[in-house]
């Protein structure tokens, strides 16, 4: 019993290395380019057009106004890609300073955490998405 054990966590220690060697060699994926976060809400909402937007300081998040129908989306870079959600009222939004904090109901996306010098516009915007 306990062979397995140190085995076990030989071998967890072996991919923790492995996963740090990576980090340190490869770091993070850089942030993509707008024209992503465009081509990516093209391609999941059908008549899409960019209209107001807000960058995350970071990069790697956005927030974008669809012109057409006054819709809202979120855009977040998750590895190499970009994931993208439509907002709605399920979202709990909340506020501290610049920090923008949406609670999602999304499995695969629970939160998102975005930096805007105008944090409170937006906060104001997505509230009345529940009105």
């Amino acid at each position: 019993m306990t062979a397995q054990l140190l085995q076990i966590l030989l071998s967890l220690g072996e991919v923790a290395l492995m996963v740090g060697l990576c980090f340190v060699l490869f770091g993070r994926a850089p942030a993509p380019a707008a024209e992503a976060f465009d081509a990516r809400l093209a391609a999941d909402v059908p008549g899409f057009r960019a209209g107001r937007r807000a960058v995350s300081g970071d990069g790697r998040s956005i927030l974008v106004e669809d012109a057409r129908d006054g819709a809202v989306y979120l855009a977040v870079a998750r590895g190499d890609g970009v994931v993208t959600r439509k907002l709605s009222r399920a979202t709990r939004i909340s506020r501290d300073g610049e920090r923008l904090v949406l609670d999602l109901r999304d499995f695969t996306l629970k939160r998102a955490e975005l930096t805007l010098a105008d944090a409170s516009d937006w906060e104001a915007r997505l509230k009345g998405l529940a009105a």
